[in-house]
């Protein structure tokens, strides 16, 4: 069905291929998913099967991909759209109408559906994702969780015989995120549909698919059944596998002949002799705050032109040195609670003080200096004409000499692997280097309270480590809005979890994430049965169930 032929890709301006002499053929039916590390391949070489690459971004390919008996490069992109649907990286990239219902029949209306059809359509793709009652909602009222789902269903509407997702669910909480995979496994089962998605966040996703082709450096560097990985292939892999695969791949020669566990339910069964048997037991520090309030909310109330209020009777402290994530369901109030906290929005009620003063009462000058916010879209941050002038632009208005300005951007770029774009357009790069740079952009003026709303998006496992160690390193104030749980369970310390608009929970994130049954990691699902034996029913990690099993 897609025939990768000896295919390479080169970007305008670019002297290294994105994609470099790729062979793969990809059966009728088979779900497929492509993972490696950011900036790998991966989003180009979805764009090379709808005929997007070359098409629209230009450049130089060798090669060819045949898509059901079409040269792909060679089709029209609207011929193409009729075979193969996409959900990009960003779904704001793909919204065109300002209305749900709208948006979802818009593709139909460019192949001109019989209206009849279309309405059945309608109905089946916004219920595939448990959206219909979002249909009347205006799209720039939606959060980006939900504005993913419109995405989808927009792809779904048209029946393609091919349907290629990027991170389709990079902005989804993860009940969302298990239901639109179970859709979309449903639509690969049932209606035969061929599907390729990619995905960073391996643990949702690996136990759903037929094979995995890992792409790096433009290369294809695996294909093949994700229960075949062994320890020799990953030495040198820059993803994250699910926490329970890596963990039984420290024991893997007392894994049994049926493969690599991938979920939960499989690790218990294939580890059960080496969690029912720990070497030593170990109670986790729960680390305490310092007590030094930095950012105070009382009694907050919020909502957008006089409708239902989105945030209610929130209070919370923020001290010095604290690592907050905040979590919860998408739409729950995340995005605005951190909004409020460096005055990009007013409350209705209540107040908020940074360091003891009204926000409100800062000028601008001094709220860059106190807070510094990394948006949900990355693309929010990025007007200057390269890397280097967009993460040096707020040292210039800060007057910054020139001199510690260049060292700064350099020690940066090169702490979040960008050194090497720095002349580079910034909307050139792909979603996940376009995120690292507008981390460094807010970064890079060492505000003293850090907000990174869902940061992680677009970046792969390594590099999510990089900065969280960046950030210990320099003992920040941070809050992190994110939907990533093994995020979490590294970074924070506390964890706020929201619902309604409300705090249902806030503490120690051992507290608030053990025995959860939806934010809760991996590990901690799986050792739960084996307490008992030794291990802490607060254990988290890889690495902490490792330091008692080893």
């Amino acid at each position: 069905m897609i025939e990768f032929n000896d295919f390479s890709f080169y970007y305008p301006n670019s002297n290294m291929p994105a994609l470099d002499k790729i062979n793969v053929t990809v059966e009728e039916g088979e779900f497929l998913l492509v993972t490696g590390p950011s900036g790998g391949g991966k989003s180009t070489f979805l764009r090379a099967i709808n005929g997007i690459v070359p098409n629209f971004y230009g450049g130089k390919i060798g090669g060819e991909v045949i898509v059901k008996g079409k040269n792909a490069s060679k089709t029209s992109t609207n011929k193409m759209s009729e075979i193969v649907g996409m959900v990009f990286q960003d779904p704001e990239n793909q919204l065109v109408t300002s209305q749900v219902e709208r948006e979802v029949a818009f593709g139909m209306e460019n192949l001109c559906f019989p209206k009849y059809l279309m309405n059945k359509r309608v109905e089946e793709a916004l219920d595939a994702v448990n959206i219909s009652n979002l249909r009347e909602r205006s799209i720039s009222e939606l959060s980006g969780g939900q504005k993913q789902k419109v995405a989808i269903s927009s792809a779904l509407a048209t029946h393609p015989d091919i349907l290629l997702l990027d991170e389709p669910t990079s902005e989804l909480d993860p009940g969302s995120a298990e239901g639109v995979l179970n859709v979309i496994e449903k639509i690969n089962d049932e209606l035969g549909l061929t599907i390729l998605l990619v995905e960073h966040r391996l643990e949702r996703v690996m136990h759903h698919v037929d094979r995995m082709l890992m792409i790096d450096g433009g290369k294809l560097i695996y294909d093949g059944s994700p229960r075949k990985i062994k320890s020799e292939y990953v030495k040198n892999w820059k993803v994250g596998l699910p926490p329970v695969t890596r963990l039984s791949l420290k024991f893997e020669d007392k894994i049994r002949n049926n493969g690599m566990p991938l979920t939960v339910k499989e690790a218990r069964l294939s580890l059960k002799k080496v969690l029912s048997n720990p070497k030593k037991k170990i109670s986790w520090e729960k680390k305490e705050s310092t007590g030094k309030i930095c950012l105070s909310m009382e009694n907050i109330f919020f909502s957008y032109d006089s409708q239902k209020d989105v945030l209610k009777n929130i209070s919370l402290n923020v001290y010095e040195g604290d690592m907050i994530a905040i979590m919860g369901k998408n739409a729950s109030g995340k995005t605005t609670l951190v909004k409020l906290m460096n005055g990009l929005v007013k409350q209705r009620r209540g107040k908020v003080l940074l360091f003891g003063k009204k926000i409100n009462e800062h000028t601008l000058s001094e709220l860059i200096q106190k807070v510094g916010i990394v948006f949900q879209d990355p693309n929010l941050h990025l007007f200057n004409d390269t890397v280097e002038e967009e993460v040096s632009f707020v040292l210039r208005n800060l007057n910054v000499s020139e001199d510690l300005i260049a060292k700064k951007v350099e020690e940066i770029l090169k702490k979040f692997k960008i050194y090497d774009y720095r002349k580079s357009y910034p909307h050139d790069l792909s979603g996940g280097q376009r995120q690292r740079v507008a981390i460094a952009s807010v970064l890079v003026s060492e505000p003293e309270i850090l907000i990174l709303d869902e940061p992680t998006r677009g970046m792969d496992y390594y590099l999510k480590k990089e900065l969280i160690s960046y950030l210990k390193e320099k003992s920040k104030t941070a809050i992190m809005v994110t939907h990533d749980i093994e995020t979490a369970a590294e970074f924070a310390d506390r964890v706020v979890l929201l619902s309604e608009g409300k705090i249902v929970s806030d503490g120690n994130k051992r507290d608030v994430l053990s025995n959860a049954l939806l934010f809760s990691p991996q590990i901690n699902r799986l050792i739960q049965p084996y307490s008992k034996y030794g291990i802490s029913d607060d254990s988290l990690t890889v690495e902490e169930v490792l330091e008692v099993t080893l």
